[in-house]
């Protein structure tokens, strides 16, 4: 039997790869892409990415682990339900429900100072996951490490998200991807 790795691997490029479609990232319209969200809400793909995130955040001394928004809600909580930590989500939007006076972008019961680290699903210009670093930077939180799933190679991804990190001191936090394009889609480097 294919180890972890390799069985998520498989089942991304069979079911999350799309050739021949029209999906719109900051940096603009691209045609070939990975939809994350029809793994991360299947059943083997919740156990492999969760176990295979798990094993990036096993020896972090961390209490959380969130992302930007719901597509990998349940790969967080498969991931922080092993290691037995809190999660926590950043919004699309500011909660328009609840106390109006204190807005939310992140769910959580994280408070600052907290130890946590962050996963993002597919990365292309990063801005999402930079949003989110922002976000929780400025909620107070330290970021251990930030992990990614894909990088789709489709934008400077990885590389926006180190300049980020290191313009914000955040020298000692590692950046992992799990996945590029070319590893999923079995292209010799």
């Amino acid at each position: 039997m294919p180890d972890s790795r390799e069985e998520l691997r498989k089942l991304i490029a069979e079911r999350a790869h799309i050739e021949d479609g029209h999906y719109r990232t900051p940096s603009g319209i691209i045609t070939d892409h990975f939809d994350f969200f029809k793994i991360s809400l299947k059943h083997q793909g919740i156990k492999l990415a969760g176990e295979l995130v798990y094993n990036e955040i096993k020896d972090l001394n961390i209490c959380a682990l969130g992302g930007p928004g719901h597509p990998i809600a349940s790969v967080l909580c498969r991931a922080a339900f092993l290691k037995e930590i809190g999660v926590f989500y950043i919004r699309d939007s500011m909660r328009k429900e609840g106390n109006l006076m204190e807005p939310k972008w992140i769910e959580s019961r994280i408070k600052a100072g907290d130890r946590v680290a962050l996963l993002g699903d597919v990365v292309a210009t990063g801005s999402q996951l930079i949003r989110a670093l922002e976000e929780v930077i400025q909620f107070g939180a330290y970021i251990v490490k930030i992990i990614i799933i894909i990088d789709s190679g489709n934008g400077n991804g990885v590389e926006n998200i180190l300049k980020f990190a290191q313009l914000n001191q955040m020298d000692n936090c590692p950046v992992v991807a799990l996945y590029t394009r070319d590893e999923i889609l079995g292209v010799a480097p």
